[in-house]
């Protein structure tokens, strides 16, 4: 978006050519998510692609509304790459509009995921060949002990529960089947998933499962990932990892005085989880992420100088085409 802060004809080019609005990165500025319209500023950018957009890239800045308008403005997307847009509810539906997408991220998210899920996306996008789906940290979930007498009415397969719920990704995923690259950080998805998706996936090259620390690496799985090219494991180092690391949450069981769908049980976590300027599980930061919160102004004076920068170049952008300045 930095072509039009040059000069006024570059800006009248930004304006008037939609191919340089092919690729729109939206990435890097999640300190001013609450500050700046950043899903009005990306949907603006989208309406000046006019229909030759091929590459959407979203940290903070897409919700349905962005979504929906990709998809009919968008039909040649290839690339799209959603990062902590916790806003976007109609994934589902809306992924179907996106055929010839080949790359896909979903990272940092708490409501998009499942088998249902990712089904829906390995049917619509038949050529996807590159996957990212990255959680904030691996949370173990620790088993709860039932009566195996199905006429109990205390009887619960628990056990059968949480295997489906850690390999309910992964189910979903399998169904990718013209996959080149995977990257799952901090998934629950256990052996049984991984194989599935190594059986349904043969022209994976790249996998990234660090932090998954339900997989366990015996010779079986070893055999298996013996194709993959580049492969990288749970207990991998994460320095080239593009995001904050949390350290693992180890539950050491589930209260029993709690339903199947309480209670994670007490862990141990010696480190602090900081993402921008916030401690992860922090008042300051239920406060950060709190709809209530937001400013209604930005204020200047607090910004570095290339988010200053920023922000001049986004006002210059959302300008009327009638303004002086064309």
């Amino acid at each position: 978006m930095g072509a039009g802060q040059v000069c006024r004809s570059w800006r009248r080019a930004a304006w008037e050519d939609p191919a340089l609005w092919r690729r729109i990165d939206m990435r890097g500025h999640a300190d001013l998510h609450r500050r700046v319209d950043l899903c009005g500023i990306a949907k603006e950018a989208i309406r000046r692609a006019k229909g030759k957009c091929e590459a959407f890239w979203a940290e903070y800045a897409a919700n349905d509304d962005v979504l929906q308008l990709l998809g009919e403005q968008a039909p040649s997307l290839k690339s799209l790459r959603l990062i902590s847009c916790q806003d976007i509810i109609g994934f589902e539906e809306e992924i179907k509009k996106f055929p010839l997408l080949e790359e896909l991220e979903i990272s940092l998210f708490t409501n998009i995921g499942g088998k249902h899920v990712f089904q829906a996306v390995g049917q619509a996008c038949p050529e996807l060949k590159h996957f990212r789906f990255n959680s904030y940290r691996f949370i173990n979930i620790g088993n709860r002990e039932y009566s195996n007498d199905s006429d109990d009415d205390d009887y619960y397969d628990y056990d059968n529960y949480l295997r489906y719920n850690k390999d309910d990704d992964a189910m979903g995923i399998a169904s990718m089947h013209g996959l080149r690259t995977l990257q799952l950080f901090g998934n629950s998805l256990t052996s049984e998933g991984l194989t599935a998706i190594l059986d349904n996936c043969p022209h994976l090259e790249s996998l990234d499962i660090r932090h998954c620390f339900n997989i366990i690496m015996d010779d079986f799985l070893q055999a298996k990932c013996a194709r993959i090219k580049t492969l990288k494991l749970p207990s991998d180092s994460t320095d080239d990892y593009g995001f904050p690391v949390c350290s693992p949450l180890w539950s050491c069981g589930i209260d029993s005085d709690n339903d199947a769908f309480g209670s994670l049980g007490t862990y141990s976590d010696s480190d602090d989880c900081v993402y921008g300027d916030y401690i992860l599980d922090s008042d300051e930061y239920d406060d950060y992420c709190d709809p209530f919160c937001y400013l209604n102004g930005v204020y200047e004076d607090e910004l570095g100088p290339e988010d200053r920068m920023f922000l001049k170049g986004m006002r210059m952008l959302m300008r009327d085409d009638d303004d002086d300045c064309y």
